[in-house]
C-alpha cells in the first residue's frame, strides 16, 4: 500500500480476518464467537440439558458473557506475567469485573451453579402436570359447568311463568298507582 504514487509501500495491506488490531478481544464480535465456541463445548460436558432449543436465547447470552470473561481474563494474566498487574489499566479490571458478574448470573440462571441449580429443580417440580391430571381438570370443569347451567335455567323458569300473566289494562295500571 502506498500513500502517494510512485512511493514505495508502507506495509502490506492486511489480510481479511486478521487480528493485528486486537488488544484482548472483548469488544470483537469475531473473538467473542471464536471463544463461545469452546466455552459450548464445555458447557454441553456440564449441563447437557442446556443443548435443548428452548434453552437456545439464554444459552447464547451465557456463552457471549463468558467469551468476553475468559479475553478480559487472559489479556490480565497475559499482561500482569509480562508488565505486572500495575499496567494493566483500570477500565480493563472494571470490564472484567462486569463480565465475571453477567457471567455468574446468567451462569445461575440456567442452574450451573448450586443455587441455581436448586432453583431450576423446584420449579421445574412445580409445574410438571401430567395428562390424566389434565384431563380430570377438563372433566371437573364441563361438570361444573353443566351444574350453573342448570341452576340458571331452573332459576329462569319462574321468571318466564310470572311474565306470562295476562296483560293489564291501562285504566288498571293507574288505580295501582293511585295511592
Amino acid at each position: 500500500m502506498s500513500c502517494r504514487p510512485g512511493h514505495p509501500p508502507r506495509h502490506p495491506d492486511f489480510d481479511q480476518g486478521n487480528a493485528a488490531h486486537l488488544v484482548h478481544g472483548a469488544n470483537s464480535p469475531r473473538a467473542i464467537a471464536a471463544r463461545a465456541e469452546a466455552v459450548h463445548a464445555e458447557l454441553l460436558v456440564a449441563a447437557p440439558y442446556l443443548d435443548d432449543d428452548k434453552f437456545l436465547p439464554a444459552v447464547s447470552r451465557y456463552l457471549q458473557a463468558a467469551a468476553r470473561e475468559a479475553l478480559l481474563h487472559s489479556h490480565i494474566v497475559t499482561l500482569s506475567e509480562s508488565k505486572g498487574a500495575g499496567e494493566v489499566p483500570s477500565r480493563v479490571w472494571e470490564q472484567a469485573t462486569a463480565a465475571t458478574r453477567l457471567a455468574a448470573k446468567l451462569g445461575s440462571d440456567l442452574g450451573l451453579d448450586p443455587l441455581g441449580h436448586a432453583r431450576i429443580r423446584a420449579l421445574s417440580a412445580g409445574a410438571q402436570v401430567n395428562e390424566s391430571s389434565v384431563e380430570e381438570l377438563q372433566r371437573r370443569g364441563a361438570e361444573l359447568r353443566a351444574a350453573r347451567e342448570a341452576r340458571n335455567a331452573a332459576a329462569a323458569v319462574p321468571e318466564v311463568a310470572e311474565s306470562s300473566a295476562e296483560p293489564m289494562e291501562p285504566h288498571e295500571l293507574e288505580s295501582t298507582h293511585e295511592g
